[in-house]
């Protein structure tokens, strides 16, 4: 079983894998853990009116004093114990609004039991959710790896979260991605050099070690919740088929791995469009999963566009967002994001006795390295990779997936969908229908002389966009942690919902923003135009 939640993001994945083969996993498989949950949930604090008042307010102005005419005096270092002191006020409010809205109660984070089959899919949609780069790795991305003569060869790197139960002299370990034993043989040495190759992916030399080390740390920001795994193991109890409950280790580990020394099989910008239809025949030959990369070997098959096709060459034209406010919007709800995940590590216990200064101070100290940290990531020049498409202009090749991303983190419940879960449904006046229900996000580019569509869950171009499941269909999904069944209007909802709630600057983009649209070809030049997203529901049929 490779969750829907990645197998949307890992495009070399097998289309078809078995249920966690192998000894160990077949005894992770049959395994429960009683252990804490798990913040799969955004904290309950950040929708308190106040705290969120005060919140906003802290980003907004440290998103001000870091930006290029913040004013920032050009002698001092921009640290967070600088930041912070010209956030005091803010920072205080913030303190004092949680401070009147204490933690719940304890006894909502009681350990409960967790088996290991739901325990991954959390864990992977976490790792995925906490940055795009971070998915990126996740995916596979090209890479020179350099020997220790300097001598680099082009491979596929990956990164590989490895999780590891041990119980007394016994230890399980599995690679989260591909759920099957990890290849210690393929993981980079900490010492071994590579450069990322990928599209826009900083192309600095380092050490895998190092890089290791920036993924944890944007983890401990982005996910704390990760936090007791990727650190000193998490101790549980463990309870194997014939065995009694005993005490067991958890911990998560992340290594590069060297995949084959190939890039990602080409496509042309010319893609042929995915059939417009409400479901999918079973026996239709559908793309490759290996085919619907973008890759700087396809940008040459974009600069010449055939007049014919109304579609061609969009992917390797450049886009820049003209709407000041949205962009504001949008990289402020970013940095909170961040911010709001570490809300419970900043706000006050709940053993009721009166903070020392000592503490209080602590409190300070941690909220300005978050909100420093948080507006690094957004916005900083020593982030992992080039964080923001805002401000600049970016390939649409390079945009889509960002997008994709930006959606997908939104909750688990929406990288789901996106990668596709096991249902039936009864649509008015048919019968019932199995296959595979599909969240599909579309963007739409326009301009005065044509339109594009592009389904971002493929990256590829529609002629028209996709014909939905009606509204008024029954929707049964196997396993789905939701209420069920459902109807697609139902389903609907509670996308939207967490979309709203989690994503409110992309969930805006369904009314559009404003665009310019760097044709490659003289004459057309640069076009004002709009993106508009949207989202629906297809269903791709089996027999």
């Amino acid at each position: 079983m490779v969750s829907s939640a990645v197998r949307s993001l890992t495009p070399w994945l097998p289309s078809e894998s078995a249920a966690l083969p192998g000894a160990t996993a077949s005894t992770l498989s049959n395994t429960v853990c009683r252990m804490a949950p798990l913040a799969l949930e955004r904290p309950d604090l950040e929708r308190v009116p106040s705290v969120a008042a005060a919140l906003k307010q802290l980003v907004e102005q440290s998103m001000v004093l870091r930006s290029p005419a913040g004013g920032w005096p050009a002698d001092l270092p921009q640290t967070p114990e600088n930041l912070g002191a010209y956030l005091s006020e803010e920072t205080w409010e913030l303190l004092d609004a949680l401070e009147a809205n204490p933690l719940s109660s304890p006894a909502s984070t009681a350990p409960g039991i967790v088996p290991i089959t739901v325990l991954v899919p959390h864990l992977l949609w976490m790792l995925a959710s906490g940055g795009y780069e971070i998915m990126r790795l996740i995916e596979g991305v090209q890479a020179s790896v350099f020997e220790p003569d300097g001598s680099g060869t082009a491979h596929i790197v990956r990164l590989v979260p490895v999780l590891t139960l041990t119980i007394e002299e016994s230890r399980y370990a599995l690679d989260l991605v591909t759920q099957t034993d990890p290849v210690p043989s393929l993981h980079l040495p900490e010492t071994t050099s590579l450069r990322l190759l990928d599209n826009d992916l900083d192309n600095r030399s380092r050490r895998c070690k190092d890089l290791l080390e920036q993924v944890a740390q944007i983890l401990s920001y982005a996910q704390p919740g990760l936090a007791t795994l990727l650190g000193d193991r998490c101790s549980v109890e463990a309870l194997r088929p014939f065995q009694t409950w005993q005490p067991a280790t958890l911990s998560l580990q992340l290594h590069l791995a060297q995949m084959d020394a190939k890039a990602h099989p080409r496509h042309s910008g010319r893609t042929g469009a995915s059939p417009n239809a409400l479901y999918l025949p079973s026996d239709e030959k559908q793309p490759s999963k290996a085919d619907t990369g973008f890759t700087l070997d396809d940008f040459a098959s974009t600069l010449i566009e055939d007049p014919g096709d109304a579609t061609a060459g969009v992917l390797g034209n450049w886009l820049t967002f003209t709407n000041e406010s949205w962009i504001q919007a949008f990289l402020n709800v970013c940095a909170q994001r961040i911010v709001a995940q570490n809300l419970p590590q900043i706000a006050p216990g709940n053993g009721g006795e009166s903070a020392t200064s000592e503490l209080l101070r602590q409190r300070e100290v941690f909220c300005n390295l978050v909100t420093y940290s948080a507006t690094d990531l957004v916005q900083g020049v020593n982030g992992l990779f080039k964080h923001t498409f805002v401000h600049e202009p970016v390939l649409v090749a390079d945009l889509w997936p960002r997008l994709r991303w930006y959606l997908a983190q939104s909750s688990e419940r929406v990288m789901q969908l996106m990668g596709g879960v096991s249902t039936q449904v009864l649509p008015p006046g048919l019968s019932w229908q199995q296959g595979s229900l599909y969240l599909r996000p579309l963007m739409q580019l326009t301009t005065a002389q044509r339109s594009w569509i592009i389904d971002l869950s493929r990256g590829r171009l529609l002629p028209t966009s996709s014909q939905a499941l009606p509204a008024d269909a029954a929707v049964d999904i196997a396993d789905a942690p939701w209420r069920n069944p459902l109807t697609v209007a139902e389903l609907t909802t509670l996308i939207d919902r967490d979309l709203s709630t989690h994503t409110p600057a992309i969930a805006a983009l369904r009314q559009g923003t404003s665009i310019h649209l760097h044709r490659l070809d003289a004459e057309a030049g640069c076009q004002p135009g709009q993106l508009t997203l949207d989202w629906c529901f297809t269903l791709q049929a089996s027999l």
